[in-house]
């Protein structure tokens, strides 16, 4: 029984590993759409990890915390790389997914998505 629960917690662990990414919209009509005469774009970040209980990370993204404050981070600095000077419509949210077979581990998610103008 010990080598199941082992195995489901190993397994899980590589399968949920802590991820981070930024994306821009590739749809060329979004990224260009005129938002009070400025082009605008869309960005998507988002960030994932592994916790131990709700609270303690055991696996995430350069061991920073899946939050919301983190991921608007990224995406804020996305931003600025693209050239925008403002973000508007700023829509976050953050999922937190207790895994019963392990007991003790959570998966926590956190998303942001916004439309950033040049």
């Amino acid at each position: 029984m010990k080598k199941v629960v082992l195995s489901l917690v190993l397994l899980t662990v590589l399968v949920l590993a802590g991820c981070a990414d930024v994306s821009v919209a590739k749809n060329s009509a979004f990224r260009t759409m005129p938002c009070d005469g400025n082009q605008s774009i869309g960005l998507l970040a988002s960030r994932s990890g592994l916790y131990f209980l709700p609270t303690y990370p055991l696996w995430t993204e350069g061991g920073r915390e899946v939050n919301f404050e983190q991921t608007l981070l990224d995406l804020t600095s996305k931003a600025k790389a693209e050239g925008a000077t403002q973000l508007t419509t700023v829509v976050p949210r953050e999922e937190s997914v207790w895994l019963p077979f392990t007991f003790v581990l959570w998966y926590k998610k956190a998303t942001v998505s916004a439309t950033a103008s040049r």
